[in-house]
């Protein structure tokens, strides 16, 4: 006749069990590797920053200029690299994007071979008439903002970056949730996200990105829009609000700058990404009861 197994022993096995499947479904996807490869534009040892002109990155992202962070471990590329070398890198998809096993090479770059001088708005500078397009194919122009305050920030709807776009976006849907609860604050502010990749980012295209944002806060964008233009357009943009371009290739800096402009001139700049839709949607609540 054959023992039944004692209860403690069926309680271990439930254990171990237990233990295997917990450890199964709190796993951790390894981050994903890619390689880059591209040209220096700027160096910031500060913040630990490469600016790069990279290649189109396959199966990731298409050929930007934007900054990258480096990982501690190479922090020795600090005391080498310049503008203008050929760079190439690991760059590592976690929760904090960065570069890891890099090389380069001296090019002998030329003087110039950098970032545009960058134009930094000051409270109180008039905002030009800039004309841009819309999700919906219209032409907007700056000026019929000027009764209104508007809170604005730069995009592109391919960007992979969890700390860049995506942060961006989600934060102004917040804000614009955030600022329904106030009905006066509602009403009157507009928001606006300017697509830094024209040559992709169609009317289309932005609708469609728009409208995952947006959701049933502002189903027909009467708040909150999506817009690009002409490169030129897009440039004057980006130059007055805050964002350099890389000279030798021409592309626009892929970098963080959201401003908040009230009666046609700038009130406030949020360079990065540490502010909060907490405290934007208090300034404009802010402004709007004409504080």
């Amino acid at each position: 006749m054959k023992s039944r197994p004692s209860l403690r022993f069926c309680l271990l096995q439930f254990l171990a069990l237990s233990l295997i499947l917990l450890s199964a479904c709190s796993h951790t996807p390894a981050p994903k590797r890619y390689p880059l490869q591209g040209r220096v534009v700027a160096v910031d040892a500060g913040a630990r920053q490469i600016t790069i002109a990279h290649q189109d990155v396959p199966g990731l992202m298409k050929g930007m200029t934007m900054p990258f962070l480096v990982s501690k471990k190479d922090d020795w590329v600090f005391r080498a690299i310049a503008p203008g070398d050929d760079i190439h890198a690991t760059l590592v998809m976690s929760s904090e994007p960065h570069l890891e096993d890099i090389t380069f090479s001296k090019t002998g770059a030329i003087v110039g071979d950098v970032t545009s001088q960058v134009h930094i708005p000051q409270p109180g500078e008039e905002v030009p008439d800039l004309t841009l397009t819309n999700q919906n194919g219209t032409i907007i122009h700056f000026q019929q903002f000027d009764q209104t305050p508007l809170l604005l920030t730069f995009i592109y709807t391919r960007c992979p970056f969890p700390n860049y776009c995506l942060r961006m976006s989600n934060n102004f849907a917040q804000v614009l949730q955030k600022l329904q609860k106030n009905p006066k604050a509602f009403a009157e502010v507009k928001l606006l996200s300017i697509s830094i990749d024209p040559e992709h980012d169609t009317p289309e295209v932005l609708r469609g990105y728009g409208a995952h944002y947006v959701g049933s806060v502002d189903p027909n964008f009467q708040h909150w829009q999506f817009a690009s233009g002409t490169p030129e357009q897009v440039r004057q943009a980006a130059n007055f609000f805050g964002l350099s371009y890389d000279v030798k290739g021409g592309q626009i800096v892929h970098s963080l700058q959201t401003v908040l402009v009230k009666d046609g001139k700038v009130l406030k700049i949020y360079s990065g990404n540490t502010w909060t839709p907490d405290e934007v949607a208090a300034e404009i609540v802010n402004v709007v009861s004409g504080g």
